[in-house]
This record gives C-alpha cells, sequence and structure tokens, in this order.
C-alpha cells in the first residue's frame, strides 16, 4: 500500500495580491484588477479571470494538481 504525499500550499499577499507556493516555487498568482476581478496566473501567463476570489484561488489550486 502506498503513503499518499499531502502537499501544503502557502498563500501570501504579494504588492498586487496573493501568492500561492509549495516550497520556494511559486505555483500561481491571483493579482486583483481595477474592476474587482481576480485574474490568475501560472507560469506568468494569464490562465482565468474570476469575479469572486474564492473561485480564482479555488481555480488556481485545481491548475496546479492537474499539473502534477
Amino acid at each position: 500500500m502506498s503513503k499518499k504525499k499531502e502537499t501544503e500550499i502557502q498563500i501570501s499577499d504579494s504588492k498586487d495580491g496573493v501568492l500561492l507556493t509549495v516550497g520556494k516555487k511559486t505555483v500561481a498568482e491571483i493579482k486583483n484588477t481595477a474592476d474587482d476581478s481576480f485574474d490568475i496566473f501560472v507560469n506568468g501567463k494569464l490562465i482565468k479571470t474570476s469575479k469572486q476570489y474564492a473561485d480564482a484561488l479555488e481555480e488556481a489550486i485545481k491548475h496546479y494538481n492537474l499539473s502534477l
């Protein structure tokens, strides 16, 4: 039986929004825009825009999990 390794994603404030990191690696960035929506960036590329912060956070985490 294999053991599942749990990954801890740390969320920290940045100048424009929040950074999602795993260890020392930044896996996503969520930036607040002028029209109160949230842009999700992965590897410097905009992948999606969301109206709600919770939805943006969920999308960023989902994108990270799919890339594993």
